[in-house]
């Protein structure tokens, strides 16, 4: 082979590698592995969900390599800041004030609110018939700040998770509790059965990904694999199997 010719050729494979190489980069995923059926842990300390199935499948799209970690969630904002980690992927609401912090993806997922109590103990959810009950929500979140606007008189309880709010209903410490309704189904052997009343609640613009603000070309990534699950069916299917609401 004429070494000119060879010389071109090596040179051209090295700058492709190199590209291949520049692509291939790494990204970490976070949420705080405690809301289903978007994300839980498993009793192997891993991840599922829908967030955990979405992240995984944009970073397929991307040609990243992801890894996942928890955070818990009153903090989670402040530790993406910190760039302990890429992105948040954790059924997280859309709102104005967290925009005045980080960037959003386009909504993944669109859902509703509502107030939970032990069945056979249903109340009036309206901002009087709840004054002066003790109602539980999560910190941290698009609930809790629905709730202190709405509610000003009942006696609003503050709880790192899910679990632990849910457990303190089913015990009669609250009365009731206000948030994704998945939570509130009790099955055999976990005490009395937690059901849903009144109307669902849009306490947000719906779920998106959060982004630091400077990373606006690593959002509009997923943004664009995003739109490409939606367009072959792969996002409808995702949504199908977590019983998350399908929407257009």
């Amino acid at each position: 082979m004429n070494s000119k010719l060879y010389t071109a050729l090596a040179l051209t494979l090295m700058v492709s590698t190199s590209a291949t190489f520049a692509t291939a980069r790494d990204l970490v995923l976070a949420n705080e592995g405690d809301f289903p059926p978007y994300n839980m842990t498993k009793a192997d300390g891993t991840l599922e969900g829908f967030d955990i199935d979405i992240g995984t499948s944009i970073c397929k799209i991307i040609e990243a390599n992801c890894s996942w970690v928890t955070n818990e969630w009153s903090g989670i904002i402040p530790a993406l800041m910190a760039k302990k980690f890429d992105v948040i992927i954790g059924g997280m609401g859309i709102t104005e004030e967290r925009r005045k912090t980080v960037v959003f993806s386009e909504p993944y997922a669109r859902t509703y609110s509502f107030f939970g109590v032990v069945e056979g103990k249903e109340l009036d959810v309206t901002p009087a018939g709840l004054t002066g009950k003790t109602v539980g929500v999560q910190q941290g979140t698009t609930n809790a700040k629905y709730l202190e606007a709405n509610y000003p008189d009942i006696k609003l309880q503050l709880y790192p998770s899910m679990d632990t709010l849910t457990a303190d209903l089913k015990i009669g410490r609250l009365d009731a509790v206000f948030g994704d309704v998945e939570p509130f189904t009790g099955g055999e052997g976990e005490g009395p059965t937690l059901v849903e009343i009144g109307d669902g609640v849009a306490v947000s613009e719906g779920i998106g990904m959060a982004f630091r603000p400077e990373d606006t070309a690593l959002r509009d990534e997923f943004n664009n694999a995003l739109s490409q699950m939606k367009a072959d069916g792969t996002w409808k299917a995702l949504a199908e199997k977590w019983g998350i609401p399908v929407y257009e």
